[in-house]
């Protein structure tokens, strides 16, 4: 049964509602907000609590300038309980927030972002509102509706919320164009490139003795599987014999490891190092003069194919193009076990030098794109 929908106004918006939930999604779209601000939009950051460490770190480290209106009171759902409960708290807390800026403007856009929780329930609040719903880094698909999970369920379910796709390449804009009924927008690039534009003037790596790696993990069939969890942290830890291990902890992963018994294990192991969630520009110091990072995060991917640095996905397949066949490759794509590729070196044959960041990138066009879709008020 189809659930009731508001009908959606066709005139142009004139307000614009940013819902962020998630640390990767505010890097993300902080370029298309501080972009907007520049060019004096009307806007809010509508925060859906889904994640809390250092996101007002991020919001003064990007400059944003917006106030930050909150849906839910920010908590780390680090485990399957509170997140289920975290659903409900939600999508009501956006749906209260979208009924009082409906109640001043007659017409405005819902953006969401990517493939999460929060996406899924900004994308039917706003729909439900009557919101013209935008959805950023849209199209990116694996074909395979349980893997990634849940992402890739999430991200079926709002392209069919969507009203208008920001495609962040031609390959993403075609499949929407050709599978869903929406107006489509190819980005022509990633939004994570203007995130790393705005902080590459710090971008001077920390100096360090010795080749060292970077481990970050978070994605469900990683940590929430025992068995493949203890198969990750036996890797670390023969990694730390021959190269010192900057271990990144999400809380997520943090949690996970303390319920497998596994966090005092590292935290033992001569060679690792465990660091709390650092802020962005802190995090790309550390990866950029990283001999090798092993990482589950899209984004990560994304930052990496732009800073060159040898990365292996620690996923079978991924959605995303970005440093494939330069310095990213796929742990189910190597030829041999990931031990015998990393601790022989063979990973320095991925290095790439760092991209060249131009100066229009992906949000300046988005931005541009909401000027010129903005309606008289």
């Amino acid at each position: 049964m189809k659930m009731p929908m508001q009908k959606r106004s066709l005139m142009k918006p004139n307000f614009l509602v940013f819902v962020i939930g998630t640390r990767a999604q505010l890097i993300k779209v902080a370029p298309v907000i501080v972009a907007c601000e520049r060019k004096n939009m009307p806007l809010c950051l509508l925060m859906t609590g889904q994640h809390r460490e250092t996101m007002l770190d991020l919001i003064a480290e990007f400059a944003i300038r917006t106030p930050l209106t909150i849906a839910v009171t920010a908590s780390e759902r680090s485990t399957l309980g509170s997140l289920f409960r975290w659903v409900p708290a939600a999508y009501l807390g956006i749906r209260r927030c979208l009924r009082k800026i409906s109640g001043q403007y007659a017409n405005f856009d819902v953006i969401v972002h990517g493939d999460t929780l929060s996406t899924v329930l900004g994308s039917l609040a706003g729909r439900r509102a009557g919101a013209r719903v935008v959805h950023l880094e849209s199209g990116l698909t694996s074909g395979r509706l349980l893997d990634p999970f849940p992402e890739e369920i999430s991200r079926r379910f709002v392209f069919r919320l969507t009203d208008v796709a920001m495609c962040p390449n031609a390959d993403a804009a075609n499949f929407m164009r050709n599978n869903h009924h929406c107006e489509v927008m190819d980005t022509r690039g990633n939004t994570i490139l203007d995130a790393v534009a705005l902080v590459k003037e710090t971008l001077v790596p920390k100096n360090h003795e010795f080749p060292y790696f970077v481990v970050s993990l978070h994605r469900f069939q990683n940590i929430y599987d025992s068995g493949r969890l203890r198969e990750l942290v036996t890797l670390i830890v023969a990694l730390a014999n021959v190269y010192p291990v900057h271990f990144v902890l999400h809380p997520a992963t943090r949690k996970r490891l303390i319920n497998d018994n596994l966090l005092d294990r590292l935290a033992d192991a001569r060679g690792v190092t465990l660091s709390p969630r650092l802020g962005y520009g802190d995090f790309l110091r550390l990866v950029a003069g990283a001999a090798c990072v092993l990482t589950d995060g899209g984004s990560n991917q994304e930052e990496l194919a732009a800073l060159g640095v040898p990365t292996i996905v620690m996923r079978k397949a991924t959605e995303r193009p970005d440093g494939l066949g330069a310095n990213i490759t796929m742990e189910g794509g190597l030829q041999e076990d990931i031990h015998s590729f990393l601790l022989a070196g063979k990973f320095e044959s991925l290095k790439r030098p760092a991209i060249n960041l131009g100066v229009e990138g992906p949000a300046e066009r988005i931005a541009d794109y909401f000027v010129s879709s903005r309606g008289s008020e």
